[in-house]
């Protein structure tokens, strides 16, 4: 028998835990089912863009753990997007953490205006940074 999973650091709850195939009710169709934690990796990962060392840091687990889940979620997500599955979030095991808002980082990109924070301690500079919308590097910090 194995140890128990360590719980996994999630900041932020999913804002929607269904998607599916627009016009199939979701009664006929087959889920694939994400956990919390595979939806928070993907989020770090592929919407904050984190490298994984940071993302792990974030998520409290090593990076080997991180790659595992993330790979993980992308799998389940190309299969059914692929296989026209739906996707449910749900379970996991996870602890939510609150983040104090005075640890975050506020930019502004020149070229499209977009506006994002990031933690302190990522270890990504403001003048290294590229804009997670349109990956312009005209990246300025706004004092908030």
């Amino acid at each position: 028998m194995g140890r128990p999973h360590k719980e996994r650091r999630v900041e932020q709850l999913p804002p929607v835990t269904h998607y599916k195939p627009a016009g199939v009710p979701l009664r006929n169709l087959e889920e694939v089912t994400l956990t919390i934690e595979e939806m928070e990796a993907i989020r770090l990962a592929d919407i904050e863009q984190l490298d994984q060392a940071a993302a792990a840091e974030r998520m409290e687990v090593s990076r080997p753990t991180f790659h595992r889940i993330v790979n993980t979620a992308h799998q389940k997500i190309a299969a059914a997007l692929w296989q026209g599955h739906a996707v449910r979030v749900d379970g996991g095991n996870f602890r939510i953490a609150r983040r104090c808002q005075t640890s975050l980082r506020h930019f502004t990109c020149q070229t499209c205006g977009h506006k994002w924070t990031l933690p302190h301690g990522t270890g990504q500079r403001c003048h290294a940074l590229t804009c997670p919308a349109c990956q312009a590097s005209t990246v300025s910090r706004d004092e908030e």
